[in-house]
């Protein structure tokens, strides 16, 4: 069974989603590149290089970036369900500089926690990072294809990809999910936040331009789609899945994009001394015209999906 429920303060209802194909542009910068020249522009996002949205709750403050972004590590956290597991065991599948991992770290003491990523200068930055935070005899960060990778089996009491699934291919994640599922234990819980196509609505034709602009500018081959993705899990054999939008969690920090992205512009584009590389604008441009093809306004919405391995 699926459990679909819209994340407000006051209200709770299915949503109705939509299997259309997806358009499949061709990235014209590979992902190594992308990360590996854009990624030290995140720390215009982040101090923490939390490389992912923000997740509001009533009473925070929606001016204080940080705060919003650490709360959507620890919903993250919250919904892997580890607190009758002492030495929890938990695998980040696109972990960036590990961001995420180390906020972990700091809430579990005797967790042993793992990222993966295929961008080799993360994996050398995310050492250094590990090192100055004195988590890295308990996190680590490899190299390595999170859709074939060589973890043992059945080896992880949780599972997650914060805004990464969206790089694995097919509109159902199909090799990514087949990955999360061999990693897992029985019991274990798998938990993806992302944006997925979802409405049951055709992009215009102005949308679709934009949309591929969007996933060319992030080296996406196509975001999900929940149908696919969420039957997928079902034939993977995963129970208890539960589709939750979050898009009115996620918008106060998705407000923030322009003040960064005008701050960088005169801090690193004007007097920055690192070369502005196509890698390097494209992770300009494509927050700006993110809110075009998001909802309200367009098909792709935020969700955070969970479920248990059987």
């Amino acid at each position: 069974m699926i459990t679909a429920t819209t994340s407000t303060d006051t209200a709770s209802e299915r949503e109705s989603v939509s299997s259309e194909p997806a358009a499949q542009p061709a990235p014209h910068i590979g992902l190594e590149q992308y990360y590996s020249e854009a990624g030290p522009d995140y720390a215009a996002w982040s101090d923490e290089f939390n490389m992912h949205f923000g997740y509001f709750r009533a009473g925070m403050n929606p001016l204080n970036r940080e705060v919003m972004l650490e709360q959507m590590n620890a919903e993250v956290l919250a919904e892997l369900r580890l607190d009758s597991i002492a030495e929890p065991q938990l695998l980040d599948m696109g972990c960036g500089l590990g961001a995420t991992l180390r906020s972990f770290a700091r809430r579990l003491p005797r967790a042993k926690l793992l990222g993966i990523t295929r961008v080799p200068w993360q994996v050398e930055r995310a050492h250094a990072l590990n090192q100055a935070a004195q988590c890295g005899d308990r996190v680590r960060v490899i190299d390595g294809d999170y859709e074939d990778t060589i973890l043992p089996r059945a080896n992880y009491d949780g599972v997650y990809a914060l805004e990464s699934s969206c790089h694995a291919h097919g509109a159902d994640k199909a090799q990514l999910l087949a990955e999360a599922h061999r990693a897992l234990r029985p019991g274990g819980r798998l938990v993806i936040a992302d944006g997925f196509l979802a409405h049951n609505h055709s992009m215009s034709p102005l949308q679709r331009r934009i949309y591929r602009k969007l996933c060319e500018c992030w080296v996406i081959d196509e975001l999900g789609q929940l149908v696919p993705f969420t039957a997928r899990l079902e034939a993977l054999g995963f129970k208890d899945i539960t589709v939750e939008n979050i898009q009115l969690r996620v918008a106060p920090s998705v407000m923030h994009v322009p003040w960064v992205t005008l701050k960088f512009l005169v801090q690193d584009v004007l007097f920055g001394e690192r070369k502005m590389t196509s890698a390097r604008w494209n992770n300009v441009l494509a927050p700006i015209i993110l809110p075009l093809v998001s909802a309200p306004f367009g098909p792709m919405a935020y969700y955070m999906v969970t479920a248990t391995k059987a």
